[in-house]
């Protein structure tokens, strides 16, 4: 009986190296020491045609040049771009899978509850290529020509400035830097949510609002070298070139806007797969085609590698959260 027994011990040990050994065999493959050995698909949170979609396609031609594999990008619209963002977070980190991130999505709706994920825990921030340029524009007949004109204007006149922006006042990057700017100046503005940047440039060139805080984009361009449209400040700290003249609410006020237009992948990613894409990034970003593309559409090239985008987002999302709370609760005032 002692000897079946042992012999059944021996096997059990046998089968258990083995499986040890695969194991580990297993675990050495998954390292993927050849990264990347096939297409990676790259999320794009947005509709065909959009600036981040037309900005984002050419760097990932350029990065795939030293990668020396295909980046397919994949249009994933819908939830604010948190769908793309969730495709993202739940895909396996081998680095296959990566996506657009963009400070609405990454750096406000999760302190909104307007998000499925209320962290960036599930996250690898890669890099950064850009940043929206957003100017607060008027029409060339407001009562006001300068931002100093402008506040002595809206004091005397509480609410009566009809400023457009892309969602609720908490829950967009534009809404939290003109809420603190109130708060530093002490006047009210009334707010006018736009589904799309084009409804709003709509709006102010008909004289429906006031006011305009959308980034800029081809469209806009013309009104503004042709003396439709006024900028007034910018919320950004990148300004248009040509009106760099003009203050930023950083300058004006400390106030820094809520900015990013990145790329992440899912947490977990191996660090040779972050130290790879970093080097191919850094490179990518320097293409021409990419940085023609980027000049046409009046983008700038905002580059900041892994580290630094980590200890940007690390400084920006809590501040955010403070103010979005804050904002929550006088929202809700307003309701009632």
């Amino acid at each position: 009986m002692e000897k079946k027994t042992k012999k059944i011990l021996i096997i059990i040990g046998i089968f258990g190296l083995c499986g040890f050994l695969l194991q580990n065999t297993h675990l050495a493959w998954g390292k993927d020491p050849d990264y990347p050995t096939k297409p990676i698909t790259f999320y794009i949170p947005y509709a065909p045609g959009g600036m981040t979609d037309v900005a984002v396609r050419p760097l990932l031609e350029a990065v795939s040049k030293h990668l020396g594999q295909p980046i397919i990008p994949v249009n994933k619209p819908g939830g604010g771009a948190t769908i793309g963002a969730m495709a993202v977070m739940n895909a396996k980190p081998d680095g296959y899978t990566l996506g657009a991130c963009a400070g609405t999505q990454a750096l406000v709706l999760p302190h909104t509850g307007e998000s499925p994920y209320r962290d960036l825990k599930g996250f690898n921030f890669i890099m950064n290529f850009s940043r929206y340029i957003m100017p607060v524009s008027v029409r060339s007949d407001a009562p006001y020509k300068t931002w100093k004109e402008f506040i002595e204007w809206a004091k005397q006149n509480p609410r009566a400035t009809k400023i457009g922006i892309p969602g609720s006042r908490s829950g967009t990057p534009q809404g939290i830097a003109l809420w603190e700017f109130e708060q530093r100046e002490k006047v009210e503005l009334t707010y006018i949510p736009f589904k799309g940047s084009a409804d709003s440039l709509s709006a102010i060139l008909g004289g429906h609002i006031t006011m305009d805080a959308q980034g800029i984009d081809p469209p806009r361009m013309p009104y503004l070298k042709e003396g439709k449209l006024r900028i007034l400040a910018y919320l950004s700290k990148e300004k248009l070139p040509g009106y760099e003249n003009i203050s930023n609410f950083e300058e004006l006020y400390g106030i820094i806007f809520a900015s990013i237009m990145g790329v992440w992948g899912p947490s977990g990613l191996p660090q040779s797969v972050l130290e790879k894409l970093d080097n191919a990034f850094s490179k990518g970003i320097r293409d021409p085609n990419f940085i023609t593309v980027m000049n046409r559409i009046s983008m700038p090239v905002v580059y900041l590698n892994r580290n630094e985008l980590n200890k940007y987002v690390m400084e920006v999302f809590p501040r955010v959260g403070e103010a979005v709370k804050k904002l929550k609760v006088e929202e809700a005032k307003e309701k009632k």
